[in-house]
């Protein structure tokens, strides 16, 4: 008598957080934090200037921004770990078409093909399939994957800056192309077939988890809006902060104290998604949307009034580093807790395509701003962006509270 064969159980929320954690740990590495890295040996070899090639970067971040909503729309259709291999394995002859690039023209069309890939595969795609895999779990197991994420720069800065000693950019580039589709495109095929069915209609949790918190379609409209501006706001002050930070940290008479201060935001990042992790449901999602938020400009709010005093530079450092790790969970979690499951891939697409738009924008005006007025009238405009954003996190509490929610702050 033949076995029965038993269908294979779909992998646990851990083994889901980890899978897509290393794939993003990879894609995130490969595709963006390597740049910065490469970027100088990039303009050697082609005869490009610099400012060009980083030119070249935030031209892709706009092209991507404009495919964005339709990526997350093609997610919503479809099974998002198949878009996801396919967006591995292009990305991979994307890298490889860059790499082997005979011209400075072919060089900068496969430098934003490559990028607008990322859209495929990075965080907004992780978090749709993350949702459809486990919708009962879905903001611990997002949490679990920005977790593990989050070591990406600490990763692939060294690693690329250390592959440099022994290979050319291109060689590296093709590493990294033999990684996206050696290992995160196995990864995510692995998870094909794998997505969980909607629950939607079956009881009244699965109702919920497919519409959310918020019925009424005006107050819907007026969140999601103001969600708009809180992410377009934190993706201003993070872009702005990245870029400048050296800079502004020496003007402020603290170059020599500038990589002890790099570096601890790092630290902070991941010791925010640790307490989120291990806080859990105890704390609700608008709660932890408030802190990240807050803590951006707050940070700010520090180095701007230290002045220069170390002691101060130290504490932006840690709250500006825990907010920024807890802002790209509440990305991810946020919309779906106040909107749902339906339609939760375009609607992650339009917020990201905004979040591309703004991030292409801020160095050069941030730049442009100190520049002319200097590291304390830049700070200020950073800081203020990040109080836009916080106020328009704290609009929506009494959206929450108009529908009986009791996860809104009181």
């Amino acid at each position: 008598m033949t076995a029965r064969l038993m269908p294979k159980p779909a992998p646990s929320d851990f083994v889901i957080a980890i899978l897509i954690g290393i794939t993003q740990t990879i894609g995130y590495g490969s595709l963006y934090y390597s740049f910065g890295v490469l970027a100088p040996f990039m303009a050697e070899d082609t005869g490009l200037s610099l400012t060009f090639v980083y030119g070249l970067f935030s031209i892709a971040l706009l092209a991507s921004g404009f495919i964005a909503p339709r990526a997350g729309r093609l997610l919503d259709g479809t099974d998002p770990a198949r878009v996801m291999t396919f967006g591995s394995c292009l990305g991979a002859m994307l890298l490889a078409a860059w790499a082997l690039a005979p011209g400075k023209i072919a060089f900068g069309v496969f430098l934003i093909l490559s990028q607008m890939s990322s859209v495929l595969v990075l965080y907004e795609a992780a978090f749709v399939l993350a949702a459809r895999l486990s919708p009962m779990n879905a903001r611990r197991t997002i949490t679990g994957i920005t977790l593990i994420a989050g070591f990406a720069s600490t990763i692939f800065w060294p690693l690329t800056s250390w592959l440099t000693i022994v290979f050319d950019w291109r060689t590296i580039l093709l590493l990294f192309a033999g990684l996206n589709l050696l290992v995160c495109a196995p990864l995510h095929l692995f998870l094909t077939r794998r997505v969980a069915r909607s629950m939607a209609g079956k009881t009244e949790v699965g109702q919920q988890l497919a519409q959310g918190t918020i019925a009424s379609d005006r107050d819907r409209r007026i969140a999601f809006r103001l969600l708009l501006i809180a992410f377009a706001a934190n993706a201003f002050v993070m872009s702005a902060v990245h870029l400048h930070l050296i800079g502004l940290l020496g003007a402020l008479g603290l170059g020599a104290s500038a990589a002890l201060i790099g570096a601890l935001i790092g630290p902070a990042q991941v010791a925010g998604r640790i307490a989120e992790f291990t806080a859990g449901p105890r704390i609700s999602v608008m709660s932890v949307a408030l802190f990240a938020t807050g803590a951006l400009p707050a940070g700010l709010g520090f180095l701007v009034g230290g002045s220069g005093y170390l002691p101060a530079a130290i504490v932006f450092a840690l709250v500006f580093g825990a907010g920024q790790g807890l802002s790209y969970i509440v990305r991810g979690v946020l919309p779906l807790t106040l909107f749902g499951a339906n339609g939760y891939g375009a609607r992650t697409g339009r917020i990201n395509s905004v979040r591309l738009f703004v991030s292409a924008g801020a160095p050069f005006l941030a730049a442009a701003i100190f520049e002319r007025f200097g590291a304390q009238a830049v700070l200020g405009v950073i800081a203020a962006a990040g109080i836009i954003g916080f106020v328009a996190i704290v609009a929506i509490v009494p959206i929450l509270r108009r529908a009986g929610q009791p996860g809104a702050p009181t």
